[in-house]
């Protein structure tokens, strides 16, 4: 499922610039991004919820435009690690993500030429967890393997004086942890770990044919 999922992507790379070069309808750009909530559930024994704390995001987006206003693309954006708030004196643990997604949006143009508009998004794609674990508690060898998963985001956009952009996408990131060797009574276990995030882009596109 995920080396499909890999390879779809990696091809729709390669063919959708080919369309677009052919109609002129392309578009690029970069944007940065700060979670203005952002929650992680743990899911080992049982479950916990946990608050993170402040960080950010850099991304790229690339749209082909089907039509006016319907465009299909694909994007990627790095969320940096952030500290999950346990208790005061728990492990100092880390998530963070790179996604990889298709996305899809629609134009609602305020003007006969596009330089203002508001446009809803929809992204799903492939999250890779870079997650930071705490084993300073931990006996020698104790090792933590992290499992990548499914990432979808939906949100709104809009785009000012034609190149600049703001944007609100609610999102969900879904990987596993599976560790090896730790302290307690259950040395060996698994964490699913689903990580939601409601983030604030800003960024620049250019046309391009």
């Amino acid at each position: 499922m995920r080396k499909s999922l890999l390879i779809l992507l990696f091809t729709t790379v390669l063919v959708l610039p080919v369309f677009a070069a052919d109609q002129g309808t392309m578009e690029a750009g970069v944007k940065a991004g700060i979670p203005l909530a952002q929650q992680t559930r743990l899911d080992g024994f049982g479950y916990e919820d946990y608050d993170m704390k402040t960080t950010c995001s850099v991304g790229a987006d690339f749209f082909y435009y089907l039509d006016y206003n319907v465009a299909v693309g694909l994007g990627v954006d790095h969320i940096f690690n952030s500290k999950l708030k346990y208790a005061p004196g728990e492990p100092k643990d880390k998530i963070g993500y790179t996604n990889i997604y298709f996305q899809i949006k629609y134009n609602f143009d305020f003007d006969d030429y596009g330089y203002n508009n508001i446009y809803p998004i929809f992204q799903l794609g492939y999250g890779i967890l870079h997650a930071d674990w705490d084993l300073r508690n931990d006996p020698p060898g104790a090792s933590v393997e992290n499992a990548n998963g499914v990432y979808w985001g939906i949100g709104v956009g809009t785009t000012i004086a034609r190149y600049f952009i703001m944007e609100l996408i609610y999102s969900f990131n879904y990987g596993s942890a599976e560790f090896t060797g730790c302290a307690g009574p259950h040395p060996d276990f698994e964490y699913d770990i689903s990580t939601y995030s409601f983030k604030f882009n800003v960024g620049f596109k250019f046309d391009f044919c």
